[in-house]
């Protein structure tokens, strides 16, 4: 068996204050077919970097799409009534 040697980029700069930490989340919807439509949003300095990934079969032929987008209001944010309700909730519970 061969020895694969892998450097990952930003080793040698452990603790270094020149580091960027980043928070990824990610919210993926799966079909029957084996298609999928992923959401993945970065939360980086003044805002939030949107990606959608779209996989799917069209005639037999699987198509691969990606768009990006910036934002400045979190896209995965839950707007609706209850969404909007739990967080007051959350944020009066912690007032207490």
């Amino acid at each position: 068996m061969d020895k694969i040697e892998i450097e990952i980029e930003g080793d040698s700069k452990e603790g270094s204050s020149t580091e960027v930490e980043k928070t990824v989340r990610t919210k993926r919807k799966e079909f029957e077919d084996g298609s999928y439509e992923e959401i993945r949003v970065e939360d980086v300095e003044g805002g939030f970097i949107k990606t959608v990934c779209t996989r799917k079969k069209v005639d037999g032929q699987w198509e691969y799409k990606d768009d990006k987008s910036v934002s400045t209001e979190d896209p995965l944010k839950d707007n609706s009534t209850e969404g909007i309700a739990s967080r007051l909730e959350s944020v009066l519970k912690n007032l207490g």
